[in-house]
């Protein structure tokens, strides 16, 4: 009425009309904290979110000798993080690390003039990597693969193909350091399994002396 408020207290002689007026009245948004754990790696700025939106992905920290393997929701890193996933509560992260492996080495029987190729000759590190055998080629043009019923021929070079798997809790890096009978490979794979190429060996004959010719 006339822009004053209405005493509700006063007498009502003839028709009145009431007008509502509205106040806006600001909203304070819940918020809560993301904290990134990063399991000794370096460290990474907590984040302030309101409820209901979403983290956001830090850039991935660093260990020395280890490679960081991503986000999980639980200190037992089972669950990995969904950054996707609205924040309704203060919310710890925790950030996963793989040991990194320096060095892989295979060990391979070599070829024998005369012999078939053996198609399980090689053993590895199998705590933390596993080696497997792929297949034995001729090393000159075209590189014919070789099968059960070939034979290794005196002078001619061959070279095998076999795969480096790291095991679970550890990861290659770009600064692995393969080799085949202490020898170094030359690289067909990425930085999960590594399919790599033995350096060439020359089938020679195994001669025996036998002593008891005098």
């Amino acid at each position: 009425m006339n822009g004053s408020a209405y005493d509700f207290n006063s007498a009502v002689n003839g028709d009145i009309t009431l007008v509502a007026t509205w106040e806006q009245q600001q909203v304070v948004p819940t918020v809560y904290t993301v904290t990134f754990d990063s399991n000794g790696g370096s460290a990474v700025t907590a984040q302030t979110i309101e409820e209901g939106q979403k983290a956001t992905k830090p850039a991935d920290p660093t260990k020395a000798n280890y490679a960081f393997a991503g986000w999980y929701s639980d200190s037992g890193l089972t669950q990995a993080f969904d950054f996707n996933t609205p924040i309704t509560g203060d919310t710890t992260i925790y950030a996963k690390w793989d040991v990194v492996i320096t060095a892989a080495n295979a060990t391979v029987t070599v070829p024998v003039a005369g012999e078939h190729p053996d198609f399980n000759p090689i053993s590895g590190d199998s705590s933390r990597y596993t080696v497997a055998f792929e297949t034995w080629y001729l090393h000159e043009p075209p590189y014919p693969d070789l099968d059960a019923n070939s034979v290794f021929e005196h002078g001619k070079y061959y070279s095998l193909r076999i795969r480096f798997t790291p095991n679970a809790g550890y990861q290659f890096d770009s600064n692995t350091v393969f080799t085949v009978n202490g020898e170094a490979t030359a690289s067909f794979g990425g930085i999960g399994a590594r399919e790599y190429s033995a350096a060439a060996y020359a089938a020679t004959y195994t001669v025996t002396y036998d002593a008891n010719a005098g």
